[in-house]
């Protein structure tokens, strides 16, 4: 329902992505709580508030910023708009609303808006190994990484 939510338009798609969205956060926060210990990769919702318009995004972000989970490494994938989307077009699937690369440019411009200070870029525009490199040595750098990943 998600899925088919995110490949339409209009207010109601919204309302509905918006639930289900809400919901993916509370059951992760759930499964967080319940972790002991090992690596957690918790950080989309953070930064999926770069969807809503700019000045919302920035206060949802400092509202969930402090009740979230936040990591100690902090890392913002980012990527070129029209890169973006040639690999959004080779996956062969329809597009979900948010995919042109005018909304991406505009959710990119707040995204970084909103990380600005707290989170470690890293380019993911080019092709290659170098941007899983680039996260390889930010993690063995900070210790968190003890050998090398294979690719």
């Amino acid at each position: 329902m998600s899925k088919g939510a995110l490949q339409r338009s209009g207010a109601v798609a919204i309302a509905v992505t918006t639930v289900f969205y809400t919901l993916d956060v509370l059951a992760s926060v759930r499964q967080y709580n319940r972790a002991n210990d090992g690596v957690i990769i918790f950080v989309r919702y953070l930064l999926g508030t770069a969807y809503l318009p700019p000045r919302l995004a920035r206060l949802a972000y400092s509202f969930f910023r402090r009740i979230l989970p936040f990591p100690d490494t902090p890392l913002f994938i980012d990527i070129e708009p029209s890169v973006a989307i040639r690999r959004i077009e080779a996956r062969n699937q329809a597009r979900e609303m948010f995919e042109t690369e005018e909304r991406l440019r505009r959710i990119r411009h707040v995204a970084h808006s909103i990380a600005a200070g707290e989170w470690i870029v890293v380019e993911n525009s080019e092709e290659g190994e170098r941007p899983f490199e680039a996260v390889q040595d930010i993690l063995q750098s900070r210790g968190l990484l003890g050998r090398t990943l294979d690719t």
